[in-house]
Order: C-alpha cells, then structure tokens, then sequence
C-alpha cells in the first residue's frame, strides 16, 4: 500500500478508537472517529467520498452497524466498508458480507490483522 489512507471510524469505544489510531497509523493519513450510526452519516451525507475505508462496528447506540451500513448504500456510498464486531455466528458475518461489505472483522483484533484486512480491501 503506497497511499496513505483517509479512515473513518465510526465505533462507540474511545479505547477501539485509540487502538484503531494506533494500529492504522502506518498506513492513514488521517482516520477521524464518530461515536455512532447516527454521527456517521451525518457526517458522510454531503461528502460520501470524503474517505477511502470505512470500519463500523456493528453493535452502537442510537443506530447500528447494519443499519448505518444500509442508510449510506442508500444514499450512494461507494467507499468500501469494513465491518467490525464481536458478533461470530457465520450468519450474521454471512448477512453483512451478502449486503456488500467488503471485509469483516471480529473483536478483539491484532494490528496484524487490521492491517492484512486493508490490505485485501484497498488493493
């Protein structure tokens, strides 16, 4: 990867916010963070390519991940979405992945692996 990335994170834990920064900044430009669905596309509605990755969790108050994720597809988001969660029963990771998210990656989660799911993404 030789461009550096711009990443939203849209998560309600400040410590996999700062663990996100902490993992990404080898390959972001900037990765800014929202605390909700609701946030996020508020955010990204009059700017849906304002980012080149998006990580959304799955589990949030206000809106939920699948539920964002479908608000900003509806609203012409092209930028690929990664799906973050806890949540590991083959159908649900089976249910995002059929509504188009591009990767999906399960908590907890190593640099590692953040970064090879990039990787598979973005190139």
């Amino acid at each position: 990867m030789t461009k550096k990335l711009k990443i939203l994170s849209v998560d309600d834990s400040k410590s996999i916010h700062a663990y996100l920064q902490q993992c990404l900044e080898p390959i972001t430009e900037k990765i800014e963070h929202v605390y909700n669905g609701v946030e996020a596309v508020e955010r990204l509605k009059n700017d849906l390519d304002a980012f080149d990755l998006i990580i959304l969790d799955w589990e949030m108050p206000l809106k939920d991940g699948p539920t964002t994720f479908k608000e900003l597809k509806e609203l012409g988001l092209k930028t690929p979405v990664m799906m973050l969660s806890s949540k590991s029963r083959p159908e649900d990771i089976m249910q995002m992945l059929e509504q188009g998210v591009a990767e999906y990656m399960m908590k907890p989660f190593t640099q590692d692996i953040v970064l090879d799911k990039i990787s598979q993404v973005i190139n």
